[in-house]
């Protein structure tokens, strides 16, 4: 642009802002601007644009040095032509006092019409206004040079304004007003980068902090150079006592961990000792911290202590204490007994045998004592010996190292002892167990720690151990299938469930919660059950106990109830011939002319039948032979579906 140009759109914004101040009434030969704020909107004004006047004062201080002695002064206004703040000779800033050019007194067009900081503001461009430019006539023995201030957005917040007898006018003031408007932009924004730093730095810490496990930043001196709160909760070490340290006074192995992670072998959940002894295990993951060409800064280290790790991975495996003694139903004498004497042992550290038939709720029994005792916020850990091969259970219970066999995992895998330290370890059908295996597990019990598959070194264990059994364990120990001093080590306190024939005054009320929590599980009303239909529940003896209610329940609620009596009579005989099969299996192997345990109503239906058979179907014959009349033998036929 020429320097033509220049001054004729320079005439055109004077003229534009001419016309502006015209329309906004202003008269020509005012002295004083329209507009000043009162004490209290001042200082309002002052507060809100304080982070402005901090960031500026010094450059315009800056700007009369450079200009003090000729006559000048300095004006700091808001984004609204406010003046904050004014700096410059004192004969030059008197005869502006006179004016009432002063803080407070607002420089916009539409308080004195044109002027360099109102026509700047509008225009939002730096202007030079003189002599005659100005509107008001008491300003034409001046010249004024303004320039807007922006932030970082780029908004409008302020104006300065440089001011002089018109007669020294030159394009250079507006220069220096220029830069100084410059200087302070770029401190706004230099300001507004160091808060973001230090917000993100904030923000950093405090997720850092935050985490639940570990962290330690470790410079190319292998010296400790930051940890976060975790990592000094965990170690139980402050956090000077930390920073500069080097790390391999904490962690073992560490020269082989930095050379793994520097030839890009990963370090991931991994154990290893840590801490001022190197004894405690910990899972630890190490990766380098990189520049963005790949150049290395130094290692990040996290890492949390086993036990927790263990901890957490209790919760999601295996079945949970989820029962107290309030779930278990019953209103017997024998259930109360049961009840009381397992809550009166629950908060010990001795182990407790449950014995019962299957299906009486020994794992509910198991869980209500956990939960009511003080390891109630630890793991609760069950295994079956029943369910798991002899070949797998040495692994399950005591865990293996990395390499201890074919298969076996990378950093090797926890036992259930481990997975249940400071809480409880519920071993059912413990009557199952392997000879080899009672013998392990007897030395855990007694010295309270264990030893993984493969590896030498001991791990201290703090369990509550519940064992429960359907079997007669001291029949058991005259077959040579059960250790006696294992016996003895687990059987402290028994707890004896009875069977459901024994408690026959609980059936009704397992039955109806039973209905209830099966109806509301499967999205179906509840069913009504006939008179007919429940005594003959109550008549049944029920040798799968609480497991076989449960299970009637959820058919009658499938069903709608709708089973009739008879029905019902098949089905519980099918029950209670699946179950002599159940016992037959179990039982050990008889001899040729060993008599299978068959129920009464088995060996009644057996004989009608082979009479029958034997007799041709003679009716009369038949029920002369057994010793009963024609009309019992034809309810016995219908009973038995014949």
């Amino acid at each position: 642009m020429t320097k033509e140009d220049s001054t004729q759109k320079h005439r055109h914004i004077i003229e534009k802002s001419h016309e502006r101040s015209l329309r906004f009434g202003i008269d020509a030969n005012i002295i004083f601007p329209r507009k000043v704020a009162i004490l209290d909107e001042l200082e309002e004004k002052i507060l809100k644009n304080r982070e402005l006047l901090e960031i500026s004062s010094p450059l315009i201080a800056e700007l009369y040095s450079v200009v003090k002695g000729s006559g000048y002064f300095i004006i700091l206004t808001d984004s609204d032509g406010c003046i904050l703040k004014i700096m410059g000779d004192r004969h030059i800033t008197q005869e502006a006092e006179r004016m009432h050019i002063i803080p407070g007194a607002y420089m916009s067009e539409k308080s004195i019409g044109t002027n360099a900081m109102g026509t700047a503001l509008i225009e939002d461009k730096p202007i030079q206004v003189t002599a005659t430019e100005h509107f008001i006539s008491a300003f034409h023995n001046w010249t004024c040079s303004a320039a807007t201030i922006h932030n970082t957005d780029g908004k409008i917040i302020g104006t300065i304004n440089l001011t002089g007898d018109s007669y020294k006018v030159h394009l250079h003031t507006l220069g220096l007003v220029v830069a100084t408007v410059r200087a302070i932009e770029n401190d706004i924004r230099n300001r507004d980068i160091q808060k973001q730093l230090y917000d993100s730095n904030m923000y950093a810490f405090a997720m850092m902090n935050n985490l639940t496990y570990g962290v330690i930043a470790i410079d190319l001196s292998d010296d400790i150079h930051w940890v976060n709160n975790s990592a000094c909760d965990t170690l139980n070490i402050r956090r000077l006592e930390l920073l500069g340290k080097p790390i391999a006074m904490f962690i073992n192995g560490w020269s082989k961990l930095k050379k793994r992670v520097l030839t890009e072998q990963p370090v991931q959940d991994e154990e290893t000792p840590m801490g001022l002894n190197n004894v405690s295990p910990y899972i630890i993951n190490l990766y380098p911290i990189k520049t963005p060409q790949e150049q290395i800064l130094g290692y990040l280290l996290t890492f949390r202590p086993l036990s927790k790790m263990l901890k957490i991975l209790s919760k999601y495996i295996g079945p949970q204490a989820r029962f107290t003694f309030t779930d278990i139903v019953g209103t017997s004498k024998k259930i109360k007994e049961a009840i009381k004497y397992a809550r009166t042992v629950a908060n010990s550290t001795t182990t407790i045998l449950i014995t019962g038939e299957s299906g009486t709720g020994k794992e509910v029994f198991a869980q209500a004592i956990h939960n009511a005792s003080s390891r109630c916020e630890e793991s609760f850990i069950a295994l079956n010996c029943g369910a798991i091969s002899p070949t797998l259970i040495e692994s399950e219970l005591f865990g293996y190292s990395e390499g201890a066999f074919t298969g076996a995992k990378k950093g090797g895998n926890p036992g259930k002892f481990e997975l249940a330290n400071k809480g409880t370890l519920f071993l059912d059908e413990i009557g199952e167990m392997p000879l080899d295996m009672q013998v392990r597990l007897l030395r855990v019990l007694q010295e309270n720690c264990v030893t993984r598959i493969g590896s030498s070194k001991t791990i201290p264990v703090d369990v509550r151990i519940i064992a429960a059994t359907n079997k007669n364990l001291e029949d058991e120990i005259k077959a040579g299938r059960f250790r006696l001093d294992l016996f003895y080590r687990i059987n402290v306190i028994p707890i004896n469930i009875p069977p459901l024939r024994e408690r026959t005054e609980d059936i009704f009320p397992l039955l109806k919660f039973f209905l209830r929590h099966k109806a509301a599980k499967l999205n179906k009303p509840l069913p009504e059950i006939e008179i007919d239909l429940l005594d003959r529940v109550m008549a049944y003896h029920w040798p799968g106990n609480i497991r076989e209610l449960e299970n009637f329940a959820e058919k009658l609620v499938i069903l709608g109830g709708n089973i009739s009596p008879d029905q019902m009579d098949r089905e519980f005989r099918e029950l209670s011939l699946s179950h002599d099969q159940h016992l037959n299996n179990t039982l050990p192997e008889k001899t040729e002319a060993a008599i299978p345990l068959r129920t009464l109503e088995n060996i009644e239906k057996d004989a009608i039948s082979k009479t029958l058979e034997a007799l041709g179907n003679n009716m009369s014959l038949t029920a002369k032979t057994l010793g009963i009349s024609r009309n019992t033998l034809y309810q016995k036929l219908k009973k038995y579906g014949f």
